[in-house]
């Protein structure tokens, strides 16, 4: 029953993450058109019946009569379509190539593009204002001006067709979609700073949980309506009851994933319905969805990125290319967020408890990519990473410093699958010395000893599994 009561809401959330997306800048265009045919229609009234605007008789007589206006008119919408059709083909194929190269995050991109919706909502619109030009041509209805606008939009359109192929090339190039993707996750990061100022990290000492409720329903939990709780628990017993949050915007849930827990203050007792009401009301507030979207949420574009990474890097592809500009867009990234983790960003009069889950998933991706630098042998990719890590560590917030070199210290498991190159070992050390820097002394030791093993290897015939002496296949 709860699924088919979330079933409205769950079409509602699809078209409404379509149109985020992709629809809105297209369909707008498009009724620009026809807005702009209505116009045009009435300005055209004044060659009704023969007569002619004064100063502009020449432009009738340049363009014809109804019949010739009809004439060009069904050329010019039916060359329009075809160039359209034909162009968009070759685009979705060029999409579909560097997609292939990539992953599918290069369409996500793609479509993303303010630029590419323009295109798509120019060429769909310009299509329908010729057709609806068209129609209106009668024999006392003369379009001149309808006709002579379509001539200069559809030249500009052909035009246009030039500059829409080199930017649709320019952007299946790898740096572009992974620059695009590092730019859309810092604007969603800024959509989740405004849900942290509102909530509280952590849950208050000593209250009891009186419900833990888990999912209804399967799917992305991509939006929270905190004002519906704080609502719903100001009526019931303000300042009694806290909602503490298992997920973070995002997150998948299956069916019985844990969801959230309603705490209540010692010494309150949250009557049957109360409760009721209360966890009823943090449910509405939930918006599950079939699909993620970049737009609020950063932890999907880190996903993105790091999928983009995996896939360039390891021996599918064995492409260092993007794997290094996927490295440097994470310590973009995760420089610009360290400082907030030291920030006091919370409510604490908020009844509601909502963790802060994107900088981990930050360090988490670029822990993804030194396991699979390992797996393919680039030193190349391992050495940008380890040199992101060592830059990172002299300047970020403690939190992020500690999560760094745990990162440090669990990827000497792959070193040994590594040559000792030049740039790997200058990197290697740089590491240790700003872990002992930063007070990681232990772990600055263990890279040092790492290091002087896996340069034992150096100038004897090794295979990736005898590189580190006592090691075996």
């Amino acid at each position: 029953m709860q699924r088919l009561k979330t079933v409205p809401r769950r079409f509602f959330n699809a078209v409404r993450r379509s149109f985020r997306q992709f629809l809105a800048l297209p369909l707008a265009t498009v009724l620009c058109f026809v807005g702009l045919n209505a116009l045009v229609y009435l300005a055209d009234r004044s060659w009704s019946g023969g007569q002619a605007p004064t100063g502009f008789r020449w432009l009738g007589n340049l363009l014809g009569d109804s019949a010739a206006l009809g004439s060009l008119l069904t050329t010019v919408a039916s060359s329009i379509i075809t160039v359209t059709s034909i162009t968009f083909s070759l685009l979705l194929i060029a999409v579909q190539q560097g997609a292939a190269a990539l992953t599918a995050q290069v369409t996500d991109q793609f479509m993303a593009r303010r630029t590419n919706q323009f295109y798509f909502g120019y060429f769909v619109g310009l299509s329908v204002f010729v057709l609806m030009t068209l129609v209106t041509n009668t024999s006392f209805h003369r379009p001149v001006f309808g006709t002579t606008l379509a001539l200069l939009l559809t030249t500009s359109a052909l035009c246009l067709i030039i500059v829409m192929i080199y930017n649709t090339i320019d952007q299946m190039r790898p740096a572009q979609i992974i620059q695009f993707i590092h730019g859309r996750v810092l604007e969603a990061r800024a959509r989740d700073l405004r849900l942290l100022d509102a909530t509280r990290r952590t849950a208050r000492p000593g209250w009891p949980v009186v419900a833990a409720m888990r999912a209804p329903e399967s799917g992305y939990v991509v939006g929270i309506d905190l004002s519906r709780i704080t609502k719903a628990v100001a009526r019931q017993a303000k300042g009694a009851v806290e909602i503490e949050f298992d997920v973070a915007v995002g997150a998948y849930r299956a069916v019985q994933d844990p969801l959230f827990r309603v705490r209540c203050r010692p010494g309150v007792t949250l009557d049957a319905d109360a409760r009721a009401l209360i966890v009823d009301t943090t449910l509405a507030a939930l918006d599950f969805d079939e699909g993620r979207d970049l737009t609020h949420d950063a932890a999907y574009g880190l996903h993105q990125l790091a999928t983009i990474a995996w896939t360039s890097v390891s021996t599918s592809k064995s492409n260092p290319s993007p794997g290094l500009s996927v490295i440097q867009a994470l310590r973009d990234i995760i420089a610009q967020w360290s400082p907030g983790e030291t920030e006091a960003r919370e409510d604490a009069t908020s009844c509601v408890v909502y963790r802060d889950a994107a900088p981990t998933v930050a360090t988490d991706a670029l822990e993804a990519v030194i396991v699979v630098a390992s797996e393919s042998i680039q030193p190349q990719t391992l050495a940008e990473a380890v040199m992101t890590i060592a830059i990172l560590l002299r300047h970020v917030s403690q939190p992020t410093a500690e999560r760094l070199a745990d990162v440090a210290h669990r990827a000497l498991s792959s070193l040994g699958e590594h040559v000792l190159t030049r740039q790997l070992e200058e990197a290697l050390a740089d590491l240790a010395e700003a872990l002992y820097e930063r007070g990681f002394s232990a772990i600055s030791a263990a890279v040092s000893d790492a290091t002087t093993a896996l340069g034992a290897s150096l100038g004897r015939l090794n295979s990736r599994s005898t590189r580190v002496p006592g090691t075996t296949s």
